[in-house]
């Protein structure tokens, strides 16, 4: 009998170490400290192109975050414990359009040129991530990311062709931000590189998402 316990003992810590081992496997892919939850069932609804647009031109928002809030969707949340970012969503504007009206609505401090279907905004606490999908043909992603997120997990590389690296060094407080973060990059191999819908951001590393927490913005609940 006190074998046969002994055994079960065994067995039950077996059991308990495989399981930790292949949770925490998956849980050390990706941005390092992400809150992950199950992942969206379809893409949220939205309101017609001119709606859109109403709500942009009209809005009384007196930043850019509330404009965004206001004007599209969200479809994810990216949940770090170096900041957060907001993933918002549109097939009724191209991306030309999104940057041209949310920049003419208010004003960013920078406007990056637009390189390899991507484009970026610049604002004092934020940084819009404008980007062609690669996963959904027409669709626009909307990337609100705060400057924590972007200075402790982005990748200088992504804003390579679009942003300066000295310019971007100035927008996150640091005289020297991109050579820091591309020698931490290229040690690691586990920086964020933009937003991808399905299994994984666009990264050096495997399967991080966001999480489900979404909502808000027109359209929600329709």
């Amino acid at each position: 009998m006190k074998n046969f316990t002994g055994l079960f003992v065994v067995g039950i810590i077996a059991i308990v170490l495989l399981f930790n081992v292949f949770a925490g496997g998956e849980g050390s892919r990706g941005v390092s400290g992400s809150y992950i939850e199950d992942t969206y069932n379809e893409l949220p609804s939205e309101p017609s192109r001119s709606e859109i647009i109403d709500t942009i031109e009209s809005s009384s928002a007196n930043n850019i975050e509330q404009l965004v809030q206001e004007a599209f969707p969200l479809l994810d949340t990216v949940r770090t414990e170096q900041g957060i970012s907001r993933i918002y969503i549109t097939k009724e504007l191209n991306l030309p359009e999104v940057a041209n009206y949310l920049s003419a609505q208010i004003q960013p401090e920078e406007i990056s040129s637009r390189q390899d279907r991507k484009q970026v905004l610049v604002y004092p606490d934020h940084f819009v991530i404008l980007q062609e999908s690669i996963d959904e043909p027409g669709l626009i992603t909307i990337e609100l990311a705060n400057d924590e997120f972007v200075r402790r997990n982005y990748s200088p590389g992504f804003f390579q062709g679009m942003l300066a690296y000295s310019l971007l060094n100035r927008a996150l407080g640091s005289s020297d931000w991109s050579s820091r973060r591309s020698a931490q990059c290229q040690q690691t191999g586990d920086c964020y590189s933009g937003y991808g819908m399905y299994g994984g951001y666009n990264g050096t590393s495997g399967t991080f998402r966001g999480s489900s927490t979404r909502g808000g913005g027109p359209g929600t609940g329709k």
